[in-house]
């Protein structure tokens, strides 16, 4: 995607429908991202990338969650700490920064320019993605689990361990238009906790 532009999908969270709308602008090696969800009358905290655009993808320079018109949480991507070396820095806390490194929203994206780039797409190719949180730093590995004609299916999941329910995230990338998501779910123990299917 280049240029300005919005997306909007249909939303679900808990089993209550809504909508969502991804708005981006992507020019002059920035980008900026920002994501609406409504569910009913409630609207949900409004997430916000902001970084540059360069030969490896994305490199995002802050992430924002606002709630009620306030930014309630902020992660920077400090990448000129001198000796100390790149750093995510999220209150006072900070974990190193590995290369790479995406937030919660624009890995989206990001994973859709890996596609794009991938030589050899197939059946069980995995691809990796760091992505920061408010908790830190943690490796996110994508594996090509379907295809449906230019769709393909990317999933990634986590055991169910001791106190911590089974995680999956499903995503559907359209490689007629440049592999963006176009359908994104999000589980814990096979129950769907929200889910997004782009409006055509």
């Amino acid at each position: 995607m280049q240029g300005d532009g919005a997306k909007v999908y249909a939303f679900t969270i808990n089993g209550q429908p809504g909508e969502a709308a991804l708005s981006f602008r992507i020019a002059d090696g920035h980008y900026e991202l920002t994501l609406e969800r409504r569910a009913g009358d409630r609207e949900l905290p409004v997430w916000r990338s902001e970084g540059r655009t360069g030969p490896q993808g994305l490199t995002p320079d802050r992430h924002t969650v606002r709630r009620n018109g306030r930014d309630r949480e902020l992660l920077l991507f400090d990448r000129d700490r001198g000796p100390a070396g790149p750093a995510l820095l999220a209150g006072p806390r900070a974990w190193p920064l590995p290369p790479g490194t995406q937030d919660r929203l624009s890995w989206w994206l990001q994973l859709s320019a890996m596609m794009a780039a991938e030589p050899d797409r197939r059946l069980g190719l995995v691809l990796r993605v760091p992505v920061a949180g408010a908790q830190g730093i943690h490796v996110w590995d994508f594996e090509v689990t379907a295809r449906e004609g230019d769709r393909w299916l990317l999933r990634r999941a986590l055991q169910r361990g001791a106190g911590r329910p089974a995680l999956q995230w499903a995503v559907w990338l359209d490689g007629s238009r440049g592999f963006l998501p176009v359908d994104l779910r999000f589980s814990l123990d096979d129950d769907e906790q929200w889910a997004l299917r782009l409006l055509e």
